[in-house]
């Protein structure tokens, strides 16, 4: 029986990634119903190095992102001064991570035939906390899959370092989860598959309960002030994704416990139980948008123009206008594209 290590990301941060991992597992056992998978938890990696973060590395992380939204864009002085600053921090960006030297890597220790990464794990964070694992499983003869991959910036500088990286690691299989992604990345890997975010596999991990409540509308809003919105005559609920380790310890923002009917938690089903049931999400998450229409369920997505990329993703599906407006899910279009990435791992399990 083939094995499978799958390589989660850190839930108790933001519950998101766990639709990710979630969809993902299920896409994979859609694809593959005999083969064996072995879950490990990003969360003890993002423990380490979090302990040890210093405010310095902090600020270098902000500058880096602030220049990478800046692309394109009209240059303030604040600006040209931390470009003239780039090749330092790209430098220290690159370096191996030695707060995981105390680590117990239970991803090299783990015997299997592939192994699996999903979501955004194309850019500079991923590549400097999971490299030197990947790598190692490399030399093991291990096939590394990148299922329903993407990235949150795509200037000259970030796709040089993610195409170093794809071609040192040379996956056996990449599946984007949209168009710039694949159209960026695909020719770095053996097999290749324009594709979706895992996240709306989502569907097939959870069976909506009922709910004994009157019509209700979900608001989510974690990184943004909550809009003030229309409602009438619907009860309201909020959740939150970041929980008790927001920001690398720091404390909740006491704004996300002044509303009335608020859920913050560590447990994936309690969200899935409100999106699934919801009459329409309004949120600034990308993903608890993605689980909303996998069930069937309108939303809209409130999101900055910085953050314009990662809401690329819901173009494969048909959910264009969901930055402007409550939009439907195109479920046919979504199970369609789901069956061809189902198709394209199982052909690609069976060649292996």
């Amino acid at each position: 029986m083939k094995k499978i290590s799958f390589f989660c990301s850190y839930w108790p941060t933001n519950i998101g990634n766990a639709f990710i991992d979630l969809g993902s597992i299920q896409s994979v056992l859609a694809a593959a119903p005999s083969i064996s998978i072995h879950t490990i938890s990003g969360f003890p990696r993002l423990l380490f190095e979090r302990r040890s973060r210093s405010h310095v590395d902090e600020l270098l992380e902000l500058f880096e992102n602030i220049r990478k939204r800046s692309i394109g864009k009209q240059t303030s002085k604040t600006l040209v001064r931390i470009n003239s600053k780039i090749p330092k921090l790209n430098r220290i960006l690159e370096t191996d991570n030695d707060r995981l030297q105390n680590l117990f890597d239970l991803g090299k220790a783990v015997k299997s035939d592939f192994a699996v990464f999903s979501g955004m794990v194309l850019y500079d964070y991923f590549i400097k906390q999971h490299k030197s694992t990947i790598m190692e499983l490399k030399k093991k003869n291990v096939k590394i899959i990148l299922n329903g991959v993407g990235g949150g910036y795509f200037g000259e500088n970030e796709i040089f370092r993610i195409r170093k990286f794809l071609k040192e690691i040379s996956p056996y299989a990449f599946i984007s989860r949209d168009e710039k992604t694949f159209e960026s990345y695909h020719d770095l890997a053996e097999h290749s598959h324009n594709g979706i975010a895992c996240g709306f596999f989502i569907k097939d991990y959870y069976t909506p309960i009922k709910l004994d409540l009157p019509k209700f509308v979900v608001l989510n809003f974690d990184t943004m002030p909550e809009p003030k919105l229309n409602i009438i005559n619907e009860m309201v609920i909020r959740t939150h994704h970041w929980s008790s380790y927001y920001k690398g310890f720091r404390k909740i923002p006491k704004r996300y416990f002044t509303k009335p009917n608020t859920l913050i938690s560590d447990f994936p089903d309690d969200y899935l139980a409100l999106y699934s049931n919801t009459s329409t999400l309004y949120s600034d998450r990308v993903h608890a948008c993605v689980a909303t229409l996998s069930f069937g369920r309108p939303c809209r997505l409130f999101i900055g123009e910085d953050d314009i990329t990662r809401a690329a993703l819901f173009e494969k599906v048909g959910a264009n206008t969901i930055g402007s407006r409550i939009t439907y899910p195109n479920i046919d279009m979504i199970d369609k594209e789901k069956e061809k990435q189902v198709r394209f791992l199982s052909d690609i399990f069976a060649h292996a």
